[in-house]
């Protein structure tokens, strides 16, 4: 249903100037054009009525938040793809708006329970995440095998759809584009993402908080169309203390490429030595520093014998996007097995 047709708007429009728009992408869909208005008239009231939760957030995909939008309602009452587009189509603006509301929060969508024209949204996130997990590590010894499926079914899947979500929201941690300024500043032939180069040069041509540099960044990640490789940056942290690695407390966003961006502005933080092996002789590829990550992540998980032995851990590749494994994308951000833990072993493998 989503029209693949974007095009932006970076400048207050017309009525006029808005219909064309929205008829040239949505000129097949009659449906995708209604709804897309009514995101969009959503959004706009919650950039009045609640501006924190669009902090550095420079650009929205419409197209991107009605497939995270139908996603969610696939697996919450587990429809088809094409069922839970039309399921989209059926729910009332306050119920859009409260669903754009409680992922713009950082939030996961459940169940819907439908009183009349009411609805009663029951919402799990962070909390939700480690009440679940503390529920499945002291289970009583009356709960029944039944119930603990339940319980892992909840778990399932949750870290990945947080990262699927952020990603189609563009969101990142704060101050990451002017950490990301350090970071480029600091390597002579700059970064590689997704095969475009971010050169020194835009350091010497844009200031660390000029809002053009920001929006360079934005275009590059956007050219990613997998939303949970793009980044699935939060707002929300994870503060931790890295014995192996530093001594202070280091913040981690939960993403992929964002992620590792974001670590490599704690390079010195991160990776206790003298003179890292800084390249200078060609840009620093992010999409290779994932691989090492994942190549880690993997025979780690081969050698403790975890659910990835049926899958990336057995030579079979899974369906993760760009090659990385589905239970990477499925990791928490931080712990001793968290997505950060193996993006720190491949930076130091990468500058030590």
């Amino acid at each position: 249903m989503p029209s693949k047709k974007e095009e932006a708007i970076t400048s207050p429009k017309t009525n006029e100037e808005l219909r064309a728009i929205m008829h040239r992408v949505y000129s097949d869909d009659p449906n995708a054009f209604t709804l897309s208005q009514e995101i969009i008239i959503s959004l706009g009231s919650l950039v009045r009525t609640e501006p924190k939760l669009f902090v550095e957030m420079f650009r929205l995909r419409v197209y991107l938040i009605i497939q995270v939008l139908a996603s969610e309602l696939a697996r919450i009452k587990n429809l088809s793809a094409t069922d839970a587009a039309k399921n989209l189509l059926t729910i009332s603006p306050f119920e859009l708006k409260s669903m754009l509301f409680s992922l713009l929060s950082g939030r996961l969508l459940e169940e819907y329970v439908y009183d009349g024209d009411a609805a009663k949204e029951t919402r799990t996130g962070i909390g939700g995440a480690g009440d679940a997990w503390m529920r499945q590590n002291t289970l009583p010894p009356t709960m029944t095998d039944e119930e603990e499926d339940v319980d892992d079914d909840f778990q399932f899947g949750i870290w990945l759809r947080h990262r699927r979500i952020d990603g189609a929201l563009n969101r990142v941690p704060n101050n990451f584009y002017a950490t990301l300024w350090d970071t480029v500043n600091r390597l002579p032939q700059g970064i590689r993402i997704y095969d475009t180069i971010l050169h020194w040069g835009l350091t010497q041509e844009m200031t660390r908080r000029e809002m053009k540099f920001a929006l360079e960044v934005e275009q590059v990640l956007n050219r990613i169309a997998e939303p949970e490789y793009r980044e699935m940056a939060r707002f929300n942290f994870f503060s931790m203390k890295i014995d192996f690695y530093c001594s202070i407390p280091v913040e981690f966003p939960c993403f992929k490429v964002v992620e590792a961006l974001w670590l490599l502005g704690r390079l010195d933080r991160l990776i206790q030595c003298d003179h890292p092996k800084i390249p200078t002789d060609r840009p620093l590829d992010i999409d290779s520093l994932l691989k090492k990550a994942n190549d880690i992540f993997v025979e780690h998980n081969r050698e403790m014998g975890t659910i990835v032995l049926e899958c990336c851990a057995s030579g079979k590749m899974c369906d993760g996007a760009r090659g990385i494994c589905r239970h990477l994308y499925d990791s928490a951000p931080a712990g001793e097995y968290g997505t950060s833990h193996y993006f720190i072993k491949a930076m130091i493998s990468t500058f030590t």
